[in-house]
């Protein structure tokens, strides 16, 4: 076995475990002691009572193959544990070859035991290495005639010596995951550059290759057949220059699946934009990006996806967000506007996330607050998986409102938006009226709205206002209506008391001391009569599951719409609610209050309706 210091260099070595204890002597005293007893017979007609004893045999067989595949990691356990329950279960054990494939380094006697009953099948080396496995996993690496798959977890400090073998792997090999868990000091990653003996034969059987922290030279161009490739988490005196990294993609002609997480090439890394040849994969399907919006940028502008692909990106470092996030929208855009013809976007859903409260006890801004949005834009209805996926977050910078809401901007703009039928929002409510109608003019076919979670009071004020200027025109120019062809709206879980933010005349979008005690409900009514006097009567109204419902409002709704469909859950009775001496909004629990004073509320729908 080589020894640990080939592999890394530089890191200092942690004690190892205890090896863990095989006594073959205990299990033949106690079967010893139970054939004495007598209680055989009695303990097997006891087994046959119990259901999980008198399961099918394949029903057995295909959980314990499930056991086998996972059991690896828990340190305490082991599959070949089932194989003891009882008389059944062991023969169904022993009559799945299948089973025994998935060999069990967690002492030499098992290892020994499972590589014998595999019977020359394919074997599956899955474990995690240890100072006393290492040797068997070794061994088996190099030795085994046949292995389909290798999954391993391990320190930085046990993979040494299997790297060399694992950059030569065995030619039956389809699946190959390491993962490498994260030292005290990402830093101190420092792979030996000592170079290996490498074949030069390809190898087609490899299909899958997952990575987390490891040497990049395990990405080998002899894998012609490779159909996903993973990498996470690339220690950064790995990371390969950009040009090297692209020649290696274009290699791999079978690929339809890539995915990158903080596992970017220098050049991404060190903030080149400079321009490179962009490389065409046939079969590319699918692209997952985990990082800045410059890295993505980077990675974007060089890989050409099909226009069926599909692509997700989770920016979680903004930085200077407004340098870098325009042209990341630009190259996002730039991709759907050249496959619209043959994959048109119809659906959006935007969903917004806070991960802790954004207030403090004392009205101040939480310094831990989080928040993130994510952008989902389909391509039909029969298309399950998004086309795009976008989350914007979190991070320091997206704790403040104005970062998601300029991160939004640019991509929504970069997009082809001219077919969307249908928009989602969900708990989103930090975009105000103010931001709103730079959004809405490019959705000149959206048909239904659907609201799930907060209301977004800055939406309805922004389609409010709009349709209620075009109801007081005397001429039939409709040119900057807002939605013209909107015919229903949908809201789930929504409190319909909850009102929303101001716009503040300077600084930030959003202004958390002018707060609007207009009702969400009310405002909605209010926007579809206006849009009813302009002659564009919304079709549907549906509230499923919501609180706070007003029955005089539903009233007043039911002459502005051909339907109306509502449940009782919350719903508040004839002439309990008036519009004008009700009580005020309600707000949720992580948004000030009434207190203290200085926070400044208006009732803009009352102050709307006095000024006629």
């Amino acid at each position: 076995m080589s020894s640990p210091s080939r592999g890394i260099v530089q890191l200092p070595p942690i004690d190892a475990p205890p090896p863990k204890t095989f006594d073959i002597r205990k299990y033949k005293t106690a079967a010893s002691t139970l054939l004495r007893s007598g209680r055989v017979n009695e303990l097997r007609r006891l087994n046959r009572t119990l259901p999980a004893c008198s399961l099918p045999v394949k029903i057995l067989q295909r959980i314990f193959i499930a056991c086998a595949q996972t059991s690896f990691q828990i340190p305490t356990w082991t599959w070949l544990e089932l194989t003891f329950v009882c008389s059944t279960w062991r023969q169904a054990a022993l009559d799945c070859p299948e089973l025994w494939c998935y060999i069990d380094f967690s002492h030499p006697k098992w290892t020994t035991l499972s590589l014998h009953r595999s019977r020359m099948f394919p074997i599956s080396v899955r474990a995690m290495i240890e100072p006393n496995n290492q040797h068997s996993i070794h061994r088996t690496l190099h030795h085994a005639p046949m292995i389909r798959d290798v999954h391993l977890i391990s320190s930085i400090y046990d993979i040494g010596p299997l790297i060399g073998t694992l950059k030569n792997p065995n030619r039956y090999l389809e699946s190959l995951r390491i993962n490498i868990s994260r030292p005290d000091h990402d830093h101190g990653i420092r792979y030996s550059k000592r170079s290996t003996p490498i074949c030069v034969s390809p190898l087609p059987s490899m299909k899958y290759l997952e990575l987390h922290r490891t040497p990049f030279s395990l990405v080998s161009p002899r894998y012609t057949n490779l159909r996903h490739l993973s990498l996470h988490h690339l220690p950064l005196s790995e990371c390969p220059s950009r040009p090297d990294f692209l020649a290696l993609l274009e290699r791999f002609v079978m690929l339809e699946h890539i995915t990158l997480v903080h596992a970017f090439p220098k050049t991404a890394v060190a903030g080149s934009y400079s321009s490179a040849r962009a490389i065409h994969l046939p079969t590319l399907s699918t692209m997952s990006l985990t990082g800045s919006a410059q890295e993505l940028s980077s990675i974007l502008e060089c890989i050409v996806l099909q226009p069926t692909g599909r692509l997700h990106c989770h920016v979680d470092r903004m930085g200077d967000y407004k340098t870098h996030f325009v042209r990341l929208a630009h190259v996002v855009g730039s991709h759907f506007h050249g496959t619209a013809r043959e994959m048109s976007l119809d659906t959006l859903v935007l969903t917004g996330r806070e991960e802790s409260l954004r207030f403090t006890e004392g009205h101040a801004l939480n310094p831990d607050f989080r928040q993130s949005l994510r952008l989902r834009a389909f391509g039909g209805t029969e298309i399950v998986e998004p086309l795009l996926d976008l989350v914007i977050g979190p991070d320091m910078h997206t704790a403040r409102d104005e970062a998601i809401v300029f991160a939004l901007t640019s991509v929504w703009s970069a997009l082809p938006l001219t077919d969307i039928h249908s928009l989602t929002l969900q708990n989103l409510d930090i975009i105000t009226q103010k931001s709103w109608p730079k959004l809405l003019p490019s959705l000149r076919s959206l048909r239904v709205i659907d609201v799930a979670g907060h209301p977004p009071s800055g939406l309805l004020w922004a389609l409010l206002l709009n349709a209620r200027s075009h109801a007081r025109l005397e001429h039939d120019d409709m040119s900057s209506m807002l939605l013209p062809t909107l015919e229903d709206i949908y809201l789930h879980n929504v409190d319909c008391f909850a009102g929303g933010l101001m716009v503040s005349s300077s600084g930030p979008v959003n202004s958390y001391c002018d707060l609007d005690d207009s009702r969400f409900l009310d405002v909605l009514s209010a926007y579809l009569e206006d849009r009813q006097q302009c002659g564009l009567a919304v079709r549907s109204l549906s509230l499923s599951r919501c609180s706070n419902v007003s029955m005089d409002i539903l009233k007043d709704v039911r002459g502005c719409v051909s339907h109306l469909l509502w449940d009782h859950r919350g719903l508040y009775k004839e002439g309990t609610v008036k519009l004008a001496t009700g009580s005020s909004a309600v707000y949720r629990s992580n948004w000030p209050g009434t207190e203290p004073l200085a926070f400044r509320h208006y009732f803009r729908l009352r102050t709307l309706l006095d000024l006629e």
